[in-house]
């Protein structure tokens, strides 16, 4: 009995650490570094599937304050960088010999792992300042970079 009560108190104290870290998100300039170095494509997929998901919680927040032709363009920047994404993604398994197989379901997949990060963070935000991304020096940087979806390509591109 009193193990249990000492792994749910020890569970407790150690929970708020990790869900903080679970709202901490590498920068963008750290992750092009990472694809840079390493050429690892799939660095410029989670590059994508992060503006994704930033996109749809922006379009969520907007859709909830009554905003339908702002969350609706949101939602479509959303889906162009998850196209950019699948294409990066099909690229990748073509260079590995593989068929690609429900490429757009994993890279949805992926856009709501990160979309729930992104989630937390706002939420936390929020609590903190009143504002969900205002105040947020990183998430307005990356908000900025990712409403330009062709700029953001070639920057994540270059070498």
């Amino acid at each position: 009995m009193k193990s249990s009560i000492l792994l749910v108190v020890a569970f407790m104290a150690f929970a708020p650490q990790a869900q903080a870290q679970a709202a901490k998100l590498s920068t963008f300039d750290e992750v092009r570094t990472q694809y840079k170095n390493y050429r690892d494509p799939t660095r410029l997929s989670y590059l994508y599937n992060r503006c994704a998901a930033l996109q749809l919680n922006v379009s969520a927040l907007l859709q909830r304050k009554g905003q339908n032709q702002g969350a609706k363009d949101f939602e479509n920047l959303a889906q162009h960088f998850m196209v950019l994404s699948e294409a990066n993604e099909r690229e990748i398994d073509k260079k590995r010999g593989l068929k690609s197989k429900d490429t757009m379901k994993t890279v949805q997949r992926n856009v709501a792992n990160v979309s729930e990060v992104y989630s937390k963070r706002l939420k936390d935000n929020y609590a903190k300042r009143g504002e969900f991304i205002v105040g947020d020096a990183q998430l307005e940087a990356e908000l900025a970079e990712c409403n330009l979806p062709e700029v953001f390509k070639k920057k994540a591109l270059a070498e």
